[in-house]
């Protein structure tokens, strides 16, 4: 007897938890929670009788044959997702935008109703999200990431120059004379970000202070929920100019002097052949009036 298919639920699910290879930002994007992507990788891992991912203390792996499946059904889905955007293309004043959270809720979403007064024209839709998307594929028109070029089959063009340096609780700062003994950082309790790991290693390296000393650590998934956590549990890295209101409102204290810039930077990705549209070039110009707003992250 023909053994049944699993639902085109969970498969879908597989598809983009294997895609990010996060539970936590396939569930920002199916809009649904961790446990609930859990639960359903465990289901389909279930029906198939196979162990499709290796669960890990410092991040999420494909097993041989989870890669193999994944890219199987991948191609598969994304059939479906072509044919389903045909038949629901959106109007060409909608502009859809990817926007990496610190960007969004520091910069563009507080500014909106600039943007919307002086372009009642454009429908503008944000996407709020860590993940890299694929514009070939995916129902995006912009986006505005943190990475390095090239990408192939897009243009690019260099928004921001980013600077990194830990911020902590006010508290923890005084506490620990950090103003006076930045070298003290190296003792206290650091927020790891799973996405990002080698973060902390790399901020070490360029600050010149060797590894770090602590043996207490705080993982979290990604670097929205590490900034939040350094409010009250200990030392994240933050990027600057974006997280310069946390530190201006007093909400973090900023114990170290920023470094960069970074090697990553800030940059618009668009698909060639739309680069020149004009709800993506007028969006572009606004952003960059609004970014050239920004507090020099050196002083």
């Amino acid at each position: 007897m023909k053994r049944p298919l699993s639902s085109l639920n969970l498969l879908r699910t597989f598809e983009v938890a294997g895609r990010h290879l996060s539970f936590t930002l396939a569930a920002e994007e199916l809009c649904i929670t961790p446990s609930a992507v859990s639960q359903q990788i465990r289901k389909l891992e279930e029906d198939l009788g196979i162990t499709l991912f290796e669960r890990q203390p410092r991040g999420l792996h494909l097993t041989q044959a989870g890669e193999r499946y994944w890219r199987d059904i991948q191609q598969h889905l994304d059939g479906i997702d072509r044919s389903t955007r045909a038949l629901t293309r959106r109007p060409a004043d909608t502009l859809r935008v990817s926007l990496m959270p610190p960007l969004a809720s520091r910069v563009v979403l507080p500014r909106l109703t600039d943007f919307q007064q002086r372009h009642p024209d454009i429908e503008l839709r944000i996407d709020a999200s860590l993940r890299y998307v694929d514009l070939g594929k995916q129902d995006i028109d912009l986006a505005i990431r943190f990475g390095r070029p090239p990408w192939p089959g897009c243009r690019h063009e260099k928004l921001l120059d980013l600077y990194v340096l830990p911020v902590c609780p006010p508290a923890m700062a005084l506490e620990h004379d950090l103003a006076r003994h930045p070298e003290r950082l190296a003792q206290l309790p650091l927020i790891q970000m799973t996405e990002r790991a080698d973060s902390w290693d790399r901020f070490f390296a360029m600050a010149g202070l060797g590894r770090p000393q602590t043996e207490k650590q705080f993982f979290v998934d990604d670097y929205p929920a590490a900034i939040e956590a350094a409010e009250t549990l200990g030392v994240a890295l933050a990027v600057l100019p974006l997280e310069q209101p946390l530190l201006d409102s007093k909400r973090l204290a900023a114990p170290w002097p920023a470094i960069g810039p970074l090697p990553e930077s800030v940059y618009a990705v668009m698909r060639e052949e739309q680069a020149e549209r004009r709800d993506i070039r007028t969006f572009l110009d606004w952003l960059k009036v609004q970014l050239a707003s920004l507090p020099a992250a050196v002083k």
